[in-house]
């Protein structure tokens, strides 16, 4: 970070540079006037600035009529990692964002799996959102998708989670004296409470933090070892998390592994990952004493 700390407005535009400068190869006074519709005084003065703060980092191409990054070019205002890049073109992709919205500004051909599922109604997030906030407990109809009913459920909600792939609302279930998560797709309908007092114990599983330790499949060759080893970018053969014990079971399912049929007493990982868990008894342990 540079000590001359600009205002955020500035601040956003010098991280657009750094962006352009990174991935496009390149950046110039239009870039900047489209992105941000500024004028091209604004523009150039950006560029000016830029340069005075972070000097060294570009060189005007007098060719090209542009300013591309120098050889000793390194990132000030963002982080420079390639997922703010595939970040916005992910969100792009899938429709989160709109074309004039992301830095790109040569998008590659590219694709992205949607999950489909059933959409979240807006009425049912906002009411989770003023309860969670509020802390006012709530009665929601909510289709079960194990047994298969649909009942009204007391709930005191207090956080959002997602399993990747699915929104949850983690949430003290009044009735059953315990805590669950809720699929925010199966809500139904939301009413606010007025008669059951907010006093829902502390969320144990929620606030407790369990380390899980993943090690690359003893079995593998060992050129094939340090290759996943590096992609996993762990640390003396060793990928340590430190896991919310609520959300658990979805981090394990996320690296491939399945948390429910075992072998032995061993959590099966039978996806292309070749991902083993090292603290298998400790993880197994804080599994078997999940409250949801």
């Amino acid at each position: 970070m540079t000590n001359k700390d600009p205002k955020a407005a500035v601040r956003r535009r010098f991280m657009f540079i750094e962006f352009n400068l990174l991935w496009e190869r390149s950046i110039g006074r239009r870039r900047l006037q489209e992105q941000f519709e500024i004028s091209p005084q604004q523009a150039t003065k950006d560029l000016s600035g830029y340069a005075d703060t972070c000097p060294g980092n570009m060189i005007y191409d007098t060719r090209l009529k542009t300013y591309v990054p120098s050889p000793r070019f390194c990132p000030q205002f963002i982080e420079g990692d390639a997922s703010e890049y595939l970040l916005q073109l992910e969100m792009l992709i899938l429709g989160y964002r709109e074309r004039d919205e992301v830095w790109i500004d040569i998008v590659p051909t590219a694709d992205a799996v949607r999950i489909s599922s059933r959409p979240i109604k807006r009425e049912i997030l906002r009411s989770v959102l003023d309860s969670i906030q509020s802390r006012r407990p709530i009665a929601a109809r909510y289709v079960s998708l194990s047994s298969g009913a649909e009942a009204e459920r007391h709930l005191q909600p207090h956080a959002m989670a997602t399993d990747g792939h699915r929104w949850h609302m983690r949430a003290f279930d009044i009735d059953k004296e315990r805590y669950s998560d809720f699929v925010l797709s199966r809500v139904e309908t939301i009413r606010t409470l007025n008669h059951h007092p907010a006093n829902a114990p502390k969320d144990e599983a929620w606030n407790t933090f369990v380390p899980v330790i993943l090690t690359v499949d003893e079995e593998l060759e060992e050129r094939q070892r340090n290759r996943l080893e590096y992609e996993y970018n762990m640390i003396d053969g060793e990928l340590c998390l430190e896991v919310r014990q609520a959300m658990l079971f979805y981090y394990l399912r996320n690296y491939g592994f399945n948390p429910r049929p075992r072998s032995g007493r061993a959590i099966t990982n039978l996806s292309s990952y070749s991902l083993k868990l090292k603290n298998i008894d400790e993880v197994t342990a804080c599994l078997n004493r999940r409250s949801s």
